[in-house]
């Protein structure tokens, strides 16, 4: 956690200045990683497995525990009736013990007793031995914790990810607005020249009718832009974790692109650097930890305690106190016991095998975005270089437009050329910038 931590501060550095009106990358991602609700969940849930941890570091401790019994019957527990007798009476003389002479009348009696009891006891029991459960308990504990940390790196990484995702899409439809506009510039100049063109009766109607079918066309797409932005800065807004309003912007104009080759980095070299690799080696451990919890069941266990307690019965009051040692052992659990510890020694394995298989496909994910980065790298140099031609090529036809050799149609169809050529320049911009986001996540850079 302490990258992440780093992190967060130099972003609270970054964003102290900023308003949610002009959003650069860096605030936007500053706002996410404060606000993201996904993000405040994996916290809550850190904070959980700490009390966890703490609730499991108080079995160290004697296991202190008080009681107490009031009872009253309707009648005693004890009933019965001593009949009426008469009984020797002891004269002093040995000799008349076995022929009395003298007697004492015995009325008889009725015998009801136990009708109430009263008592109460604190005892305490401090564990010496159990096997090892309560260290292994601790450490397990102990485990969820640092499960629950690499889970918000995780999580940190995917909100930082959609956050780029939803930002340079943002930039993205901005910047095709732009063209858009510029290519209706384009076309309202175009229009005035060819209504000049028609009312001198140079051309035909439908020459003017073409221009005006591809000016709505452009209001058509604007709309569709416009909605676009809007969508997605919701979206933005809503994994920022701030309100949304229609004012805000995203600073970035230019998507600036990096060489491939400055950011790789061996699939080797970045595999343990992976939250899933450590993760899965986390697990191996948990079920370490589950084998040595389980032999403890069938381990001696020793303990020593000590008990106060008070009785009120039968009109007498006692109190008293002792102390004891016990120790247990779990007989009849050893046959199945083995069974158990040998489940938990499988589990292991397939943890190991789990391991294995999932670091050879985190691999085959870092080469698959490398690759994909270097295709999206190419695939910006090919859209410029479209541009280029499409640029030469408009200014040729417009050239021969204006010398009135090609129609209206072929000069609406070399600007309709350009503007898709520099449109696909700023999708391979954006997804270039994604699939950077990716590979960096893959490679464990992205924060």
């Amino acid at each position: 956690m302490k990258k992440t931590y780093i992190t967060l501060l130099t972003l609270l550095a970054i964003g102290s200045g900023l308003t949610a009106q002009n959003l650069s990358l860096d605030s936007c991602k500053y706002y996410a990683l404060i606000n993201n609700k996904k993000l405040k969940e994996s916290r809550l849930e850190l904070k959980a497995s700490e009390l966890v941890k703490r609730n499991a570091f108080t079995n160290y401790f004697p296991q202190i525990e008080a009681g107490a019994l009031a009872m009253k019957a309707k009648s005693g527990l004890i009933e019965g009736q001593v009949p009426e007798m008469n009984l020797p009476v002891y004269d002093g003389n040995p000799m008349s013990l076995a022929a009395p002479t003298q007697f004492a009348y015995f009325p008889g009696m009725d015998i009801d007793m136990l009708d109430y009891t009263n008592a109460g006891f604190v005892m305490a029991v401090q564990p010496i031995y159990t096997g090892g459960r309560i260290i292994n308990g601790n450490k397990l504990a102990q485990l969820g914790i640092d499960v629950r940390e690499l889970i918000i790196e995780m999580t940190i990484d995917e909100v930082i990810q959609n956050t780029e995702n939803y930002y340079w899409t943002i930039v993205s439809l901005q910047e095709k607005k732009k063209t858009l506009v510029s290519y209706e510039k384009l076309l309202n100049n175009l229009h005035a020249d060819v209504n000049v063109a028609y009312e001198a009766g140079l051309i035909q109607k439908s020459d003017l009718l073409k221009v005006e079918l591809e000016l709505n066309g452009i209001e058509a797409n604007k709309l569709k832009l416009d909605n676009g932005i809007s969508i997605l800065k919701m979206t933005l807004a809503q994994q920022m974790g701030i309100d949304y309003t229609d004012n805000y912007v995203v600073r970035d104009t230019v998507i600036a692109i990096e060489d491939p080759t400055s950011l790789f980095v061996t699939p080797n070299e970045a595999l343990t650097n992976r939250v899933e690799y450590q993760l899965l080696n986390k697990s191996i451990r948990a079920e370490e930890l589950q084998k040595k919890m389980a032999r403890g069941e069938y381990m001696p266990q020793v303990a020593v305690g000590a008990q106060a307690f008070y009785l009120d019965m039968l009109d007498n009051e006692t109190t008293n106190a002792l102390g004891f040692a016990m120790v247990t052992v779990p007989l009849s659990g050893w046959w199945g016991g083995s069974y158990k510890i040998k489940e938990h020694e499988i589990k292991i394995e397939i943890a190991q095998n789990n391991l294995e298989e999932k670091s050879e496909l985190l691999k085959l994910q870092m080469n698959k975005t490398y690759n994909d980065l270097n295709e999206g790298y190419l695939q910006i140099k090919v859209a410029k270089s479209s541009v280029k031609q499409a640029q030469e090529h408009f200014t040729v036809v417009n050239s021969n437009f204006k010398a009135g050799v090609v129609s209206t149609s072929d000069l609406l169809e070399s600007q309709a050329m350009l503007q898709k050529a520099t449109d696909n320049v700023v999708d391979a911009k954006t997804m270039y910038k994604i699939k950077q986001a990716l590979y960096l996540k893959a490679i464990s850079k992205l924060k």
